[in-house]
């Protein structure tokens, strides 16, 4: 506690000054009201002017001699930067370097309510807003990007000041969009390899962000970093910017992980990937254990004796004793493939270890005689690689009218498996009034008297379609019309699968109308970004009555978005012909 004994001492002004000061003051006898250091430390109502509280009203121009506030924003321009985030703050100070207080009437954006840029204070009321000689108030203002690209506005101020009663303080932002880092696969699953043996992926690095942001990838390893299973190669020494690869097909990252099982076992570990938006980590799973094991049945499928024009199932059932996933892909092949014989579905998903699964192996039957196909599955069973399985039936005559086979070819590289000729034809069978037979309706109800058509196509690449039409009991004239749909001709598959997140077998089932959760449009999309060439194509479409071969005919579609009609088929007294 002061000693008191201060207040009436004889010592020097001064020196009672600064001990009313240090010790708190003396009780009646104090030399100044108050002491204090800043605004906070005095009551409301009073300001801090040189160590002293005084009432606020004192620093009214009204009062102070020659009064004059100034006003002055900080900074002089409100600059968010290249932003790749949708929104963002700034604070714009607003100091009064005036020796009077200074009165805010209002502030507001001149770009109003359409602008990007807001002030929350200056639409709730916040004003007016005093600001006392030499002091600041803080004014936030926030920005969310209604698109890519450069804004602008102007915060406009209004005030007491004598020379710049409207002030106006520029505002700017740039938004480059959103990074978004995708590393493909994710998971990265080797399946089964034996001990002692080794197999290799392809990991893509991508950026599938908005806009021009960047990101930039500053390292790739493998944790634990002791694994011997599990090894990087082809890993950049330095940093890589990776641009959005909507806009630049080239910017990615590429890096090879190898799967080497020493011992026998489930194997695991983690890909990181560093980047300056922060870590990815993608898991890394190998199986050394047990492989997967196909067991099949039946070993051969008789569909049996069918009328013309109707359809026959029977079930194939793929089993998997294993340990692993089992992955399996079919085609048909034999001397004369027809046509006429089907399965479903289109891919076949992945068989987990001790499931199974029921293909439905089918004929329609469009001529008289033996049809017979062989149904060759591909599997990663090390034990039964492939396996190829007889399909017979026998077209009989039915009670119906005459039944109509059409096929349609086109150029799109092997047939056979799934290359990178991404060219797509469609074929569609139109009713004399109009109704459609296709894809996207497939098994239409509503022909009535002219038919019951159905429609097909064949994996891994929609080749050959066909569609057949049974029962029609009317006459007049169908039109087979074809439509370009894709007309890409060298498509690098591995980078779309990369660039959508996904593997390439499930790009292919997306592109074929099988399993894979894929967005749709994201794939036509990245076709038309990342396709390297376009082409047009021959298409050949042939017609068969009963069985006998009426018409074959070969067209030319130019570029995508082409249609045109190849062939018509007349039914006129019963009879079937085409031109």
């Amino acid at each position: 506690m002061a000693d008191r004994s201060v207040c009436r001492s004889s010592a020097p002004l001064g020196l009672l000054v600064l001990t009313a000061l240090v010790f708190g003051g003396c009780q009646s006898d104090k030399l100044i009201a108050a002491a204090c250091r800043e605004d906070s430390d005095c009551e409301a109502g009073l300001l801090c002017d040189k160590f002293e509280c005084v009432s606020e009203k004192s620093k009214s121009c009204e009062v102070v001699v020659d009064g004059n506030p100034v006003l002055q924003p900080s900074p002089h321009v409100v600059s968010f930067g290249e932003l790749d985030v949708l929104e963002g703050t700034q604070t714009i100070g607003l100091h009064n370097i005036g020796n009077c207080t200074l009165t805010v009437f209002e502030a507001s954006l001149s770009g109003g309510a359409s602008s990007p840029f807001s002030c929350e204070v200056c639409a709730s009321g916040g004003f007016p807003m005093d600001i006392f000689p030499n002091r600041s108030r803080p004014l936030e203002l926030s920005f969310k990007a209604p698109l890519v690209g450069s804004f602008d506005d102007e915060l406009v101020i209004l005030s007491d000041d004598r020379e710049f009663p409207e002030l106006r303080v520029p505002v700017h932002a740039r938004f480059l969009g959103v990074p978004d880092l995708n590393v493909a696969p994710n998971p990265i699953d080797f399946g089964f390899v034996a001990q002692g043996r080794a197999s290799q992926k392809q990991v893509q690095v991508t950026n599938r962000g908005t806009g021009t942001a960047p990101i930039v990838v500053q390292s790739i390893e493998l944790s634990p970093k002791g694994t011997q299973d599990f090894t990087l190669s082809e890993v950049p020494a330095e940093a890589v910017t990776l641009n959005p690869i909507a806009r630049d097909s080239t910017s990615l990252l590429t890096v090879q992980l190898q799967y080497h099982p020493r011992s026998i076992g489930k194997h695991q570990a983690e890909l990181l990937v560093t980047t300056s938006k922060g870590q990815v980590n993608v898991p890394v799973l190998g199986n050394a254990e047990t492989p997967p094991k196909l067991t099949y049945s039946p070993s051969s499928i008789d569909l049996g004796q069918v009328p013309l024009g109707q359809s026959n199932f029977l079930p194939l059932t793929l089993v998997n004793e294993g340990g692993a996933p089992l992955v399996v892909s079919y085609s048909w092949g034999g001397p004369k493939p027809s046509t006429d014989l089907f399965a479903t579905p289109q891919v076949v998903p992945p068989i987990a270890a001790g499931a199974y699964l029921e293909m439905q192996v089918a004929v329609t039957a469009t001529g008289l005689g033996p049809i017979s196909g062989m149904l060759m599955l591909s599997t990663n069973d090390p034990s039964r690689p492939s396996v190829t399985i007889p399909v017979t039936a026998e077209g009989v005559p039915g009670a119906g009218p005459e039944v109509v086979k059409l096929e349609m070819y086109f150029e799109n590289g092997s047939n056979s498996a799934f290359d990178n000729d991404m060219r797509n034809v469609d074929m569609t069978l139109e009713h004399p009034y109009g109704y459609v037979c296709n894809k996207s309706d497939p098994k239409p109800t509503n022909w009535g008297n002219y038919g019951n058509p159905s429609w097909i196509a064949f994996a891994p690449k929609e080749e050959p379609e066909r569609i057949v039409l049974a029962n029609s009991t009317q006459d007049g004239t169908y039109r087979v019309m074809l439509q370009y749909m894709e007309d890409c001709s060298s498509l690098p598959t591995a980078l779309m699968a990369g660039i959508l997140g996904i593997s390439v077998e499930v790009l292919v089932g997306a592109l074929t109308s099988g399993v894979g959760q894929v967005n749709g449009q994201d794939v036509a999309k990245l076709i038309e970004n990342v396709c390297l060439s376009h082409s047009n194509t021959n298409a050949t479409v042939k017609a068969y009555v009963n069985g006998t071969l009426v018409l074959e005919k070969t067209v030319t579609l130019n570029k995508k978005g082409d249609s045109l009609y190849a062939a018509d088929l007349i039914r006129a007294g019963g009879k079937f012909s085409a031109k």
